[in-house]
């Protein structure tokens, strides 16, 4: 696979993360959860957009065409398990981690290594969301009995 061919593979990858967290935002009614996808939307979305830029940069005049249009894609997968979505999803940020990570890798240029960085470290941030998710779906981060505050707050 060229550098070339990786570009195109991660811009699919942003494109495809958008329609799985654009439907996942459908699918959760909490409106708590749907606001985590559809913040995770915006920032695949912005992924996507400085990709291009990238792109062009290092590839000028070079169009960006796909083999196949992106699509959504979330094999064998229960969509209503929450845990099982946010699990998939966290595979997938995982998986964008190591691509960009093995892009920096192969290109010669500091400004667009650092920026493939960058869209790594902002992977595991997105990953981050994700496991916050699951563990307030766990009830992890209630660490009390909202019961106990009885008549100790102010309505």
């Amino acid at each position: 696979m060229t550098l070339e061919d990786s570009y195109r593979m991660v811009i699919a990858a942003e494109i495809i993360a958008q329609k799985m967290y654009q439907a996942l935002e459908k699918s959760f009614a909490k409106p708590e959860t749907s606001s985590v996808f559809k913040e995770l939307v915006i920032l695949e979305k912005m992924h996507e957009e400085k990709m291009r830029l990238v792109f062009a940069k290092q590839f000028p005049g070079q169009e960006i065409v796909f083999s196949e249009e992106p699509v959504k894609i979330i094999p064998k997968v229960d969509l209503n398990d929450p845990k099982e979505v946010l699990d998939f999803a966290i595979s997938k940020e995982e998986e964008s981690i190591e691509l960009y990570k093995s892009m920096a890798g192969q290109t010669t240029e500091p400004e667009i290594k650092e920026q493939l960085l960058q869209f790594a470290n902002e992977e595991e941030g997105h990953k981050s969301i994700l496991l916050t998710e699951i563990q307030r779906l766990q009830g992890a981060l209630e660490w009390f009995d909202p019961s106990e505050l009885t008549g100790l707050m102010e309505d």
